[in-house]
């Protein structure tokens, strides 16, 4: 917005004046700052119909139409879209092509006409395939998601649900790498200045000792002086340069909400230790879980109270572990517990204390009163082998069985422990080698 701002005060004109209102507006949007009657608004769209730039006059559409989307104005959102889609379309620019039908999708699907929002949404996705990672592609099989729910489709709302996650681990993957980037971009900038500044600092001394040289007495207290002036300059820069590392390696490892790994850490992690494991043959075993309706306490009590349930949860849960427990939050409300030397039996009935505990939190801290459930999916590398994406996936499905029955309860995928019990017991149905699925109450 800076920069737009900076761009508009110059004596600019043509398709250049266009872009300068667009990357405004655009900047006011993502700022939250942007609103429907906004006169800027009239001001864009006039520059980009004067000059015939359509793309740029649609960009500009569909940010009116996802306020009318944030503010459950879908009918609004239709009309402008729909009136401005043919001439986006003689553009063939799929980008923006794909965010008027990523929206168009999203606005039909909160009217229930649910035909339509499928139609847009695979428009969109078609759209995106050869673009890369982007938003229109999550809000697409989004959307796809909740219609096949809303249907009662379970098998195709959970292969939507699949793709969905996937694109907004890369969607947002891509925005952190970005992120990290700039901010490394940043620091080395800084430390740039501070050789320049500490190269010019010893030019000076070096002409200062010249001058100095003709009094012996004064050179000696004058150059103590520069020598404690220059170590104290050095031991500032050294400081502020190490605590510059210290907080990009904690953006860059911990998750800022709750303080657990991030999602790109483990994965580091979790390969490392997979590949000792797998090399000492020590058990390993991963508890996943998820809390349930989470979206519901959000929607119900705000934000903040969602993030004091979900640095709760973590307190509580990493109380129950080790310290060489491998513990990170995945993304959302999403958690995953990675153990060393853990067998699944003893895997399992820390995932159970996890959900005890959880079950247990008193709500009152955060001002209001509910009651916080999660479901938990165990497995270890004995089912499930020692490649982490197996891994999880067995774990992660352990845990939808555990929403499907009902949520609430840990569910070892395969049904592993429950075949276990059965062969102590004589009771063993010859069916061993089948992978099923089973829950566990402990």
């Amino acid at each position: 917005m800076s920069f737009s701002n900076k761009l508009l005060q110059e004596p600019i004109e043509g398709r250049t004046l266009c872009v300068a209102h667009n990357l405004k507006l655009e900047s006011l949007f993502k700022l939250d700052l942007l609103e429907e009657n906004d006169p800027q608004i009239q001001t864009g769209l006039l520059a980009c119909q004067q000059n015939n730039e359509v793309v740029m006059e649609s960009a500009i559409y569909s940010y009116i139409a996802a306020l009318y989307l944030k503010q459950d104005k879908p009918n609004e959102a239709i009309n402008i879209l729909e009136s401005n889609y043919s001439d986006l379309k003689s553009t063939r620019y799929a980008h923006f092509l794909a965010v008027f039908d990523s929206l168009l999708s999203e606005a039909y699907f909160k009217t229930d006409t649910f035909e339509r929002s499928e139609e847009h949404a695979l428009t969109a996705i078609d759209y995106s395939t050869n673009i890369g990672n982007n938003e229109p592609t999550v809000t697409a099989y989004k959307v796809l998601y909740q219609i096949a729910e809303s249907r009662g489709d379970h098998k195709m709302a959970l292969e939507y649900h699949k793709k969905f996650a996937e694109a907004d681990k890369a969607y947002l993957d891509d925005i952190k790498t970005k992120h990290l980037a700039f901010q490394l971009a940043q620091h080395q900038a800084t430390e740039q200045k501070s050789r320049i500044g500490l190269l010019d600092k010893q030019n000076n001394l070096l002409k200062i000792e010249q001058k100095l040289a003709r009094s012996e007495s004064e050179n000696n207290r004058l150059f103590i002086a520069l020598l404690i002036a220059i170590i104290t300059l050095l031991i500032f820069w050294g400081y502020k340069s190490w605590m510059t590392q210290q907080r990009l390696k904690q953006l860059a490892e911990f998750d800022a909400l709750t303080g657990v790994f991030n999602r790109g850490h483990f994965t580091q992690l979790a390969q490392s230790a997979l590949q000792y494991c797998e090399n000492s043959d020590i058990h390993l075993s991963c508890i996943l879980f998820d809390l349930d309706k989470f979206k519901t306490i959000n929607d119900a009590y705000g934000h903040a109270c969602g993030d004091w349930v979900l640095k709760r949860v973590t307190d509580v849960c990493k109380v129950q572990g080790r310290s060489n427990d491998i513990f990170a939050r995945l993304g959302g409300e999403e958690f995953c517990i990675l153990l060393q030397g853990c067998d699944l039996l003893t895997a399992t009935k820390l995932a159970e204390t996890c959900r005890k505990a959880i079950a247990q939190i008193d709500t009152r801290d955060s001002g209001a009163e509910f009651i916080i459930t999660a479901s938990f999916g165990v497995t270890d590398a004995k089912l499930s082998g020692y490649d982490l994406e197996k891994l999880t996936a067995d774990a992660d499905m352990a845990m939808y069985q555990s929403k499907h029955d009902g949520r609430n309860r840990t569910t070892v995928f395969g049904g592993a422990l429950d075949d276990k019990n059965a062969d102590e017991n004589g009771e063993s149905d010859g069916k061993n080698g089948e992978n099923r699925q089973g829950s566990l109450t402990l």
